[in-house]
């Protein structure tokens, strides 16, 4: 009897990721010119953060991003470019850094730690 298994393509990451994502689980805001979406973190790293959504943009498009990631007392706001989207979610990279998004890394890795 032979078993067969499936792995999804879209838990696979690439190998070439310059930095190790961290599950994330929090609100943010993607907002564009002409529509504001509410959605909730999937994921974070130091290059971006993956997001869960009902509505994903078209790769390259220009979004500001407002965080509420725990860690922090105010939201974190960031311009980032979608790299890529799917059927619910979308992967967009950070166009300029915060430190208070290296701060909520570190914490989140801490706390991955302890599991």
């Amino acid at each position: 009897m032979v078993t067969e298994f499936y792995v999804s393509r879209a838990r696979h990451y690439s190998q070439a990721r310059g930095f190790q994502r961290v599950p994330a689980d929090f609100p943010v805001q993607v907002l564009t010119e002409e529509l504001r979406v509410h959605d909730r973190a999937a994921d974070l790293s130091e290059s971006g953060i993956g997001v869960r959504t009902t509505r994903p943009l078209a790769p390259m498009s220009l979004v500001s991003l407002r965080m509420e990631p725990p860690y922090v007392d105010a939201p974190i706001e960031v311009l980032g470019r979608v790299m890529w989207a799917g059927e619910r979610q979308m992967g967009i990279r950070f166009e300029q850094t915060e430190p208070r998004l290296m701060h909520v890394l570190t914490r989140l890795r801490q706390d991955m730690a302890r599991i």
